[in-house]
């Protein structure tokens, strides 16, 4: 657990990424059902080589990254499922296979940020690199019929 806790501490973010941040945005969403919403976070930056990226943190939450290509601009795509319909109650039974259905708790979030900010990671060679990416704008909420 120290080792844990210290790992934490020792996360420092890069100074001078392989990358440049263009900018930021995020928005919520909302679907046609009841219950049925997310968040979308766009970073667009411009590099002179490829960059492995691994995933985005943003409120306290880890997302994969979608890569996408719009002529000449590159963004980093992060997507958050925020939907409430279907959740359920723990499972409890003496069959443990319907109780893998039970989501895992909450863990403590790898990074404390404000609401604005996201983390990058990324890769160089076999090391995990990370990049705070501050003063994130929050555009209109899009809803789905």
């Amino acid at each position: 657990m120290i080792i844990g806790l210290m790992s934490c501490k020792s996360l420092k973010f890069e100074k001078n990424p392989p990358f440049q941040i263009t900018g930021a945005t995020y928005n919520n969403w909302v679907g046609g059902q009841p219950g049925i919403s997310g968040m979308k976070i766009i970073i667009g930056y411009t590099s002179s080589r490829d960059v492995a990226f691994k995933s985005i943190f943003f409120y306290n939450k880890e997302m994969k990254v979608e890569l996408y290509k719009n002529g000449g601009n590159n963004y980093i795509i992060g997507r958050l499922d925020t939907s409430t319909r279907g959740d359920r109650d723990r499972i409890l039974d003496k069959d443990p296979k319907k109780e893998m259905q039970n989501k895992l708790p909450e863990k403590k979030p790898l990074f404390e940020l404000k609401e604005n900010e996201a983390v990058i990671v990324y890769m160089d060679g076999e090391t995990k690199k990370y990049v705070k990416v501050e003063n994130i704008k929050q555009t209109d909420t899009d809803f789905y019929p």
